[in-house]
């Protein structure tokens, strides 16, 4: 006959193994992505380094050719980085393109560093929506389709599961500038990044969508619903990798009578430092 208290002592030597798996690989010095596929981490540039980042898409109102959207960002100090981007919808394709009003402006400033227990934590201002604009479509704001962050914060904790594969843990939350009259609450993200070896990685993310407008409201996303996205990244050097995306794979976006459904999108990212 089996011994309840042995099983107990077993079965709690086995959990305390894996959590040690996690916890004795926490490192604070893993590198952290800025961000996952929109959402931003507690990662910034280091002091002196540099990323190009180039989007490719295609706008979901198919009024246009592929977008694409053009970003810089820089290392201040070991905590601040900037950063600008700018482009719009059909630059790649015939006909005249629809360009972004402005250029999205990003500035990041990290407040702590990640510790044994603790996540890191960062704060900042971003400019920058994704997914095309949402003037002449069925929405009717002229903000992008997925939303600037406005003010945010984040956290990250990274860990070495089975001192071979780095995790990242990230959490969000953020008040977009975009229909500010309207919507009157946060929103909230989490996500993780998960690499598998030196080229290979994986991220995640959750957008809840709360800063989006119910049907009996107007004609918007399912409200709080959320949005989920994923990307494939592969490094082909460490300065350099491509990242396929994998958008709103639920299906939420969209207006009453119609779904946008999901929809797929190309990252190339440099980075280097002076």
């Amino acid at each position: 006959m089996s011994n309840p208290k042995g099983c107990k002592t077993v079965a709690g030597l086995l959990l305390a193994a894996v959590i040690f798996s996690f916890a004795i690989g926490s490192n604070a010095d893993m590198i952290q992505p800025r961000r996952l596929v929109n959402s931003h981490t507690a990662g910034v540039l280091p002091k002196g380094y540099y990323d190009f980042e180039t989007r490719i898409y295609t706008p979901l109102d198919g009024m246009y050719g592929t977008g694409m959207m053009m970003g810089l960002s820089v290392g201040l100090t070991d905590r601040l980085d900037i950063g600008i981007m700018y482009g719009g919808d059909g630059i790649i394709g015939s006909g005249k393109p629809r360009l972004n009003r402005s250029p999205g402006v990003q500035v990041k400033y990290r407040l702590f560093e990640e510790g044994f227990a603790a996540p890191a934590l960062a704060f900042g201002y971003d400019h920058q929506g994704y997914g095309g604009v949402a003037a002449g479509t069925d929405f009717d704001y002229d903000g992008y389709l997925y939303k600037s962050p406005g003010f945010f914060i984040s956290a990250s904790k990274n860990f070495l599961m089975l001192n071979k594969i780095q995790i990242g843990f990230h959490g969000s939350a953020n008040y977009s500038l975009e229909e500010r009259l309207n919507i009157h609450w946060p929103n909230f993200a989490l996500g993780l990044d998960m690499g598998f070896n030196e080229e290979l990685s994986i991220v995640l993310e959750y957008d809840m969508g709360l800063n989006d407008r119910a049907f009996d409201d107007s004609k918007h996303a399912r409200i709080h619903k959320g949005y989920l996205n994923a990307g494939l990244r592969w490094a082909f050097t460490p300065s350099f990798y491509i990242e396929l995306d994998f958008k709103d794979l639920l299906e939420n976006k969209g207006t009453e009578g119609r779904r946008w459904g999901w929809s797929r999108e190309m990252k190339i990212v440099y980075y280097s430092h002076f």
